[in-house]
């Protein structure tokens, strides 16, 4: 029987912005962020989707995505599983670090340089990846009793999977990997297709920079709130 898998990139996160490696590691979403869960939710019920199951990394930032989807397509937070094997990459010493310094993704002299880096530095090598996100996206959808799954993790693990899966996807070459982009797989008989990648119409919040500025690492100022803050404190003093 073909099954539906549907796996989502978590929204947009204050690392998103700032570039900084967010890998087990954790930071709070933006703004901007639970806006793209309102339309990622929307998006889903104009597809007409519903789910059975429900699966989350033990991220927060996945959590509150899935959270927030599900409040957006469903009307209410859909009972989820929380599983660390859906977690992003782990990136040891270069966590939370400005992204540029990162090892590149280019061989060497035929060596994955980034993945043995990466491994020496305290993460995971590309195997490790590659094996603990089909282990558990495979175990999600043998149940029995699973149909249609909604999964949320994160960007780095899901291109991981969707490189794994090549030879039996439908979509060519590498998706952009944005925010709630979601990436749909059927499945049956052990075997995953990849037969659609899509994200929500962000037009209008997707301008960069958490106030729309254009600007990373600025935070909009509420000046209304910032007044009534002062004038609080003056009152107080």
């Amino acid at each position: 029987m073909k099954k539906l898998l549907y796996a989502m990139r978590h929204c947009e996160t204050l690392f998103n912005v700032q570039h900084k490696s967010q890998g087990w590691c954790d930071s709070p979403i933006t703004p901007r962020g639970v806006e793209q869960c309102r339309l990622a939710g929307e998006e889903l019920v104009r597809r007409g989707m519903t789910f059975d199951h429900f699966y989350s990394s033990t991220s927060e930032r996945c959590c509150d995505t899935m959270e927030l989807v599900c409040q957006s397509a469903f009307g209410e937070v859909k009972p989820y599983v929380r599983k660390k094997g859906l977690r992003e990459c782990g990136f040891g010493i270069f966590e939370a670090k400005d992204d540029f310094c990162e090892p590149n993704f280019f061989p060497v002299q035929g060596l994955d340089i980034r993945s043995l880096v990466m491994q020496a530095g305290g993460g995971e090598a590309d195997e490790q990846i590659d094996t603990r996100i089909n282990d558990c996206l495979s175990q999600i959808m043998e149940n029995q009793n699973t149909k249609n799954v909604l999964v949320v993790s994160s960007g780095g693990v899901l291109r991981h999977f969707f490189m794994a899966h090549n030879d039996t996807s439908r979509v060519k070459g590498m998706p952009s990997n944005g925010n709630c982009m979601t990436y749909v797989y059927e499945w049956e008989d052990g075997v995953f297709s990849c037969i659609e990648v899509f994200t929500a119409d962000f037009t209008g919040i997707e301008c960069g920079g958490l106030d729309g500025s254009g600007v990373p690492n600025r935070w909009a100022i509420d000046e209304d709130l910032l007044a009534q803050a002062i004038a609080k404190s003056a009152a107080d003093a």
